[in-house]
């Protein structure tokens, strides 16, 4: 048995995986786009070329007596790859072009819908002028949705609030889209949750597969890029950093929402682009936080303390935010000094020093030490009057060190002659660059407030039972804020731009340089009320991260929070072949509307639809309705049920061509599938282009399919589109989406993914959802 099979993507990798498998064992030849190194490996012989050059078609058939053809793509079926296939006496699994107006023409769908009387219907007008246009968008009010007639690769669509802000909005793109399509429609919004049904026609008989739910946004939570204003900072393993400053493998702190815990962690992706629209303001004394509308908050409840999580436009109510959670840390028993070898042969031997009493020494330099470095003279001097009330404090912290210390009181200081000593702490420069060495803010909790009371001796105070940090060095009093975080506390940053400041102690003015203060605060979550959130205009760039965690630590104008991160496409559908939102009955009356579109369309034109029939359909408080048809299978979605089909494919196919669905049982295994998309960073706005990626680690339990990827000798490179999709399939919904993560998350390379698809979070916002639009 010979199979022509049309198209490159994953859809198409995913039907000839289903095909192959048949114990007919077919040989299939593949006419592709683009070469699919997937399809290619599973054809007997493929061909590159236009899916709408019918020469090279017919050239690539030959006398090769084709059985039957699967056309994948929407575009071929548009050109009449069907009937031109017909003429060669090749039947196809897909209908021919007048039917495929199904998909292709919005306008011949809802009229067919209209004439026949189906259910699931919506208000709609169809316009070949702006004649018109502006009294319907009044009759409709703030729902409705603007589709142009005709193919839009699925970017054609807007819809009132999400795309287009107003009367004078929509306008402007219904002149645009009437510049390059014959008619536009204008139709009712409908309210609820989307779902898809791919159904197998043979003209007069519809068999349904099981229902799936499609992602089609890049990012977590449906939404558009999940955003901080561009002077938002995170902070990374290398300090604070706005996010176009953050480097590809660079560490950011992250924020686990069931353990509370702090940890750094690689991001998936980075991004930063170009925003023109809406922000929220959440503005505190304590909280300064400008974000996206769709952004992802940790809400604690003040009254509850039950955590959740919430959109910023949606963040209503007596809510509070956290500014801190749990660091661990990792601390050394000692602090080693290695041996030097000084001249004259004089050997320092290694010195092995209580990290206890080393950090707590750290405090002290760090505040009121430097370090002299000249050719006769190697000392480390730290800065104490006799007259100070933590003088002897000083004095018993560097008794615990293994060198000599002896105090001038002319200079009012201590020295302790060290080459070793200066040698390890000649780095720290002077008083405006000095910062905290990465062992001490790796630290556990315990020995980083060891650290700060240390530190306050020198260049602490205490402001109303709050205690104060004080440093020249911006990065010092970046640090030190960071590890205000790690111990579980708050703390905002100030700036003293005075020129002179007097010494307590002698009475003087010495000339000053700016002074950062910090004070530690005992809150550790912000209570917002409605007085503290304000919508407004942004345009500039916004920036992002995405984590596995979810959520990072950030702040703005020296105010730390904790907030989201942003989040591929993918789909799921479940073991039971219904979803966590739907009834038994809905997939009942939706397959019924796709018989009765069968029997319509057939009345209409007198031909027999023979292919896939795949309505998008949604489910409101008064039932199904449809939002649009597809000709062909979906991408992802026929990842999901082609997966488990139990019949062999080739049969449905045969059946399909032949008018005998009815005499097939067509089955599927009860296993739930999720499905996640790799995709090249900066999708789906400025995704990068050419980019290697490897899959060698990506674990066999799940199921690879190949989109615009392209195999070369040595590696597999990426085009500007979706690259590959993963699909877990298990008995349970929640090992089928873990299944699929780990592969997706496996793939190295500039690639990112939607870490939310199929996770209990996502399901029970969709129960949730529709609970509420039926007023259950």
């Amino acid at each position: 048995m010979k199979i022509l099979l049309v198209g490159s993507g994953a859809r198409e990798h995913a039907i000839a995986k289903a095909l192959v498998r048949s114990p007919k064992e077919p040989e299939l030849y593949s006419f592709m786009s683009k070469n699919n190194p997937g399809i290619a490996e599973l054809s007997k012989v493929s061909m590159v070329a236009d899916l709408d050059d019918f020469e090279k078609l017919k050239e690539f058939i030959g006398d090769s007596e084709i059985n039957f053809a699967v056309i994948g793509p929407e575009a071929p079926l548009e050109k009449g790859i069907v009937d031109f296939l017909s003429g060669m006496g090749v039947p196809s699994v897909g209908p021919t072009k007048s039917l495929a107006r199904l998909e292709t023409s919005k306008a011949f769908t809802r009229e067919l819908f209209a004439k026949y009387n189906i259910p699931g219907n919506a208000k709609f007008k169809v316009f070949t002028s702006m004649e018109g246009i502006k009294e319907f968008l009044e009759e409709l009010g703030d729902g409705f949705v603007v589709k142009p007639d005709g193919l839009t690769g699925g970017k054609g669509v807007k819809v009132s609030g999400e795309h287009l802000q107003g009367v004078e909005d929509t306008l402007a793109y219904c002149e645009e889209v009437l510049k390059t399509h014959s008619s536009v429609i204008i139709e009712e919004k409908f309210v609820g949750e989307e779902f898809s049904l791919q159904c197998f026609v043979d003209g007069k008989h519809v068999v349904a597969t099981p229902p799936v739910q499609d992602h089609k946004r890049a990012f977590v939570n449906d939404s558009g890029p999940n955003c901080y204003s561009e002077d938002t900072e995170i902070l990374t393993e290398n300090g604070w950093k706005t996010f176009d400053k953050i480097k590809k493998k660079e560490k950011v702190m992250t924020f686990d929402l069931k353990k509370k815990e702090l940890k750094f962690k690689k991001p998936n992706k980075i991004y930063w682009m170009k925003y023109n629209g809406k922000m929220i303001h959440f503005k505190h004394r304590e909280l300064d936080l400008l974000v996206t509308p769709n952004h992802r908050m940790v809400a604690r409840n003040r009254k509850t303390k039950r955590i959740k999580v919430l959109s910023a436009e949606n963040f209503i109510g007596e809510n509070e935010i956290p500014l801190s959670g749990i660091w661990k840390g990792n601390s050394p028993r000692y602090f080693i000094i290695d041996e030097y070898d000084y001249k004259f042969n004089r050997k320092h031997k290694q010195q092995k020093i209580s990290f206890l009493n080393w950090i707590r020494f750290m405090g002290l330099f760090l505040s009121e030490g430097c370090v002299i470095d000249r050719k006769k003279e190697k000392r480390v001097i730290i800065c104490q009057t006799k007259k100070s009330k933590h003088f002897k404090k000083f004095e018993k912290i560097l008794s615990e060190l293994p060198f000599k210390v002896s105090y001038e009181e002319k200079h009012n200081r201590f020295r302790i002659n060290s080459v070793q000593l200066v040698r390890t702490l000649d780095k720290f420069g002077t008083s405006k660059n000095k910062f905290v060495p990465e062992y001490i803010k790796n630290a556990k909790k315990r020995q980083i407030i060891e650290f700060l009371n240390s530190f306050a001796l020198g260049d602490g105070s205490i402001h109303q039972g709050r205690m104060r940090f004080h440093s020249a060095s911006k990065r010092m009093i970046d640090d030190i804020q960071e590890l205000i975080v790690k111990i579980g506390k708050s703390g905002i940053i100030t700036v003293d731009k005075r020129t002179k400041i007097l010494n307590p102690i002698n009475k003087k003015y010495y000339k000053a340089s700016q002074v950062y203060s910090l004070e530690i605060k005992p809150e550790t979550v912000v209570g917002i009320r409605k007085n503290n959130i304000k919508k407004i205009n942004y345009n500039g760039f916004v920036g992002c991260v995405n984590v596995s965690t979810g959520f990072v630590v950030v702040r703005r104008n020296k105010r730390v929070s904790i907030s989201g991160n942003t989040g591929g496409m993918g789909s799921y559908s479940c073991s039971d072949h219904l979803l966590p939102f739907l009834k038994k009955e809905d997939i009942e009356a939706a397959t019924e509307i796709v018989q009765k579109t069968c029997d319509a369309i057939r009345e209409e034109t007198g031909q027999e639809y023979k292919g896939i029939m795949y309505g998008g359909f949604i489910v409101t408080k008064d039932g199904i309705g449809i939002l649009e048809y597809n000709a062909r299978l979906g991408d992802p979605e026929a990842m999901n049920t082609l997966t488990i089909l139990k019949t062999d494919l080739v049969d449905v196919c045969q059946a399909i061509v032949n008018g005998t669905l009815n005499e097939l049982s067509v089955e599927f295994e009860n296993k739930a599938t999720v499905c996640k998309y790799a995709v090249p960073e900066g999708y789906p706005d400025n995704p990068v282009a050419d980019q290697k990626i490897d899959v060698s680690k990506v674990s066999p339990d799940a199921l690879m399919f190949f989109a615009s990827i392209n195999k070369t000798d040595e590696c597999l490179v990426m085009s500007t589109s979706r690259a590959m999709g993963f699909v877990g399939a298990s008995e349970n919904i929640e090992e089928a989406e873990q299944i699929a993560e780990k592969a997706v998350s496996s793939v190295e390379g500039p690639v990112f993914h939607r870490e939310d698809i199929g996770t209990k979070e996502l399901l029970d916002k969709r129960v949730k959802h529709m609970e509420e639009i039926r007023g259950n």
